[in-house]
């Protein structure tokens, strides 16, 4: 205990003493003030007196009371001081006890201050020690990275020292694998050209440029002499000796055609020489497909080379090849030039005679076996160009009936997009002048309108979109068409890929194409095609109508007409087949 609980203690005690001992003196006090009466004489006669004894006794008894009020004021004040004391003694206490309290306290916050310093400096050292740590430990991470990623490097660029290696042993076998693809295919493909020269009657030469392909369009051959003179199907024959001795496919006749410029032995010019390849036309007729591939072969000077490509119906004439061609006593001497001259004449007069001798003997069997390969050729390709023609009917018969039912124009320039559910396709058109024809742009400035949108809300399952022209009035140029899957309507469940069919009549040909799209695609080109200008189809068209009246009234000779431009037929033959009953 503390020095106050001591003197507190102490001063109790003492006071507990001090009672004690001032209770007992007292009662010993008591003790001998005992009551003592006088003695009266009792020998008197009569009746005793107390009045006195009792008088007496009151005294007393009032002394006693006296005595005792002041012994309990007494008490009463010691009590007091008693109560005085120790509230002064617990005040002090109870300060001491708050100095004592408030100094634990400020030692308390003091060593926690300096525990707190301690344990700051502490961290501090700690995260130095864990920076330095990591930055070594990140050091050599970064040491390792550095090692690996060599290591990875070095190893990668081997990988593509090998692959490059590999590549190129892939790209050397490759070549050669194409190199003995293209000689097999060169192989065939000059069998095939003798046996279709043959099959002709074609001539060769060692100046000689062949076209074929294997369907019934009519393609055509177009090779520029160096003197700028260009033969073709409207010139078959040139000043410098050249001549297209084979000129197909000018009616749909064979799936195997072949056309044929050639020049007399050493007679072609020196210079440079140019070959072209037209798509003249498409015959509907037998439903050839585009594009249309070709292969053109040239034999210049001895030197054969081989070409391959593909043309659509409307694109421009293609440049396949060009050749410059030595003088002829360059290309042979003049033993050899007198030889290959002889020899020629030789096999010219042997020819004449063999067919004079076999003419007529195989004239009947040929004519028998042409008609049997031509009746085989139109047996297996009847059913599928019947089918065909059924299919290209039900479509304009369908679409002649939706455009009748929404109001749409016709013309002979017309663009038209039809599918079988709800949802929402967009036909857009660009026109030559770069414009774009749709929903959004439905009337262009060179007179192209889309007049009908359909499905904008899901309100058919037979829709039908419309772009056209007034007639005659479209502007010259190439024509693009897209189709773009704009919404799926959810509304009536339509499903995708949502097939569609476009019907193009791109000056009086009719285009069909067939495709299918899904929502989320981007837009998709079906279809380009080129058209005149409208005067010179205007001009076309009046030449067309003088040839068919001239061949109603029998004045027409029935020659074709020259392959130098495009065939004209019927100005509007969609608005005249949306026109039939």
């Amino acid at each position: 205990m503390d020095l106050v609980s001591w003197l507190m203690v102490g001063f109790l005690g003492g006071a507990f003493l001090f009672g004690i001992w001032f209770m007992l003196v007292r009662e010993d006090d008591r003790n001998t003030r005992t009551m003592t009466i006088p003695r009266q004489d009792l020998t008197r006669r009569g009746a005793p007196d107390f009045s006195k004894a009792h008088n007496e006794f009151e005294r007393k008894l009032a002394e006693i009371e006296r005595h005792l009020s002041v012994k309990r004021r007494d008490e009463r004040a010691i009590a007091l001081a008693e109560e005085e004391v120790r509230k002064k003694l617990a005040e002090e206490a109870a300060a001491k006890l708050l100095a004592d309290e408030k100094a634990k306290i400020a030692e308390i916050e003091a060593e926690e201050a300096r525990k707190k310093e301690e344990y700051e400096a502490a961290r501090q050292a700690e995260l130095e020690e864990a920076r330095r740590l990591a930055a070594e430990r990140e050091a050599e991470r970064q040491a390792e990275e550095e090692r690996l990623a060599s290591e990875r490097e070095a190893e990668r660029q081997a990988e593509l020292a090998l692959a490059e290696e590999e590549r190129q042993l892939e790209i050397e076998a490759q070549k050669e694998s194409e190199a003995m693809e293209a000689q097999i295919a060169s192989e065939e493909a000059d069998k095939e050209l003798e046996e279709r020269l043959e099959r002709e009657g074609a001539k060769s030469s060692e100046v000689q440029v062949s076209l074929m392909w294997d369907n019934y369009n009519d393609l055509d051959l177009h090779v520029l002499c160096p003197s700028g003179e260009r033969i073709h199907g409207g010139n078959k024959n040139s000043e410098c000796g050249g001549e297209l001795d084979v000129d197909a496919n000018v009616r749909p006749e064979t799936k195997k055609p072949v056309e044929n410029i050639v020049w007399p032995d050493f007679k072609a010019p020196p210079g440079e020489y140019k070959v072209y390849v037209h798509h003249y036309k498409k015959h509907k007729k037998r439903r050839s497909k585009d594009p249309t591939k070709f292969r053109v072969v040239v034999n210049s000077g001895g030197e054969i080379n081989h070409y391959e490509g593909e043309l659509s119906s409307g694109d421009p004439i293609m440049l396949v090849c060009e050749f410059n061609l030595e003088a002829p006593e360059e290309r042979g001497s003049d033993e050899e030039i007198e030889k290959a001259m002889i020899e020629q004449e030789t096999e010219r007069i042997a020819e004449e005679e063999r067919i004079a001798i076999e003419e007529e003997e195989q004239r009947q069997a040929d004519l028998a076996e042409a008609e049997e390969q031509r009746l085989a050729e139109i047996v297996a390709n009847e059913a599928d160009e019947l089918e065909s023609i059924k299919a290209s009917e039900q479509a304009m018969k369908e679409l002649k009936e939706r455009l009748e039912r929404e109001g749409a124009k016709s013309s002979d320039v017309q663009i038209s997009l039809m599918w079988n559910n709800y949802n929402d396709l967009d036909l857009h058109v660009v026109c030559p002048s770069g414009e774009r024809i749709h929903g959004g742009n439905r009337e262009s400035a060179c007179g192209g309108e889309l007049d009908v949108d359909a499905n904008v809300r899901p309100e058919t399952k037979k829709p039908v979109e419309n772009v056209v022209w007034p007639e005659g009035k479209a502007p010259g140029g190439t024509y693009k068409a897209y189709v773009h899957h704009y919404k799926k309507h959810k509304k009536r469940r339509s499903k995708d890929p949502t097939k569609f069919k476009v019907v193009c009549n791109a000056g009086g040909e009719i285009l069909e194409y067939e495709g299918e799209i899904t929502n989320g695609d981007p837009i998709m080109l079906i279809c380009e095609f080129t058209i005149d200008d409208p005067e010179t189809r205007a001009r076309n068209a009046d030449d067309a109508q003088s040839r068919l009246a001239a061949l109603e009234s029998g004045e027409w000779d029935g020659t074709e007409p020259s392959n130098d431009g495009p065939v004209v037929e019927s100005p509007d033959i969609l608005g005249d087949l949306l026109d039939e009953d």
